[in-house]
């Protein structure tokens, strides 16, 4: 009998908190989980020292969701990634001609189109936010405040 790789779904998201002024950045987080839509197998939070823009916070959070499918799962049958950030979503899918403007998010495209390499079946699906709202709970979470 051969075990069946998984199937996943991960939803990811980012958070920013301002200062008094409303503009500048004071905190930042990002947030994500991992199913197979019957059993949750990674929740995660985490606090970001820097970012560079919210669109490259958002790249992050892709990307530490890709990581940690990848550091979990020796192989999966599919990842389908869902978050909020049309732009991080569109700029990862390889079927998409856009690319981040900045290093940075470049560099974390590249990063996250490496650790997908091996997956068959990956797809990319902007969700609203409360189709995300876990994802989003867990990036407000990993603000330290």
């Amino acid at each position: 009998m051969t075990v069946a790789t998984p199937s996943l779904l991960a939803y990811f998201d980012a958070s920013v908190h301002y200062g008094p002024d409303n503009a500048t950045p004071v905190s930042a987080a990002v947030g994500f989980l991992v199913e197979d839509g019957v059993e949750t197998y990674i929740e995660q939070s985490m606090h970001v020292d820097a970012f560079v823009s919210s669109a490259a916070l958002e790249l992050r959070a892709l990307v530490e969701t890709v990581r940690a499918v990848v550091d979990r799962f020796d192989r999966v049958s599919s990842v389908h990634l869902h978050g909020d950030a049309d732009a991080a979503l569109r700029s990862t899918d390889p079927a998409h001609p856009a690319e981040p403007t900045d290093a940075v998010g470049r560099r974390r495209v590249r990063e996250a189109r490496d650790l997908l390499a091996d997956v068959p079946v990956v797809t990319y699906r902007a969700v609203d936010r409360s189709r995300n709202a876990r994802a989003h709970e867990l990036a407000r979470r990993g603000h330290r405040e």
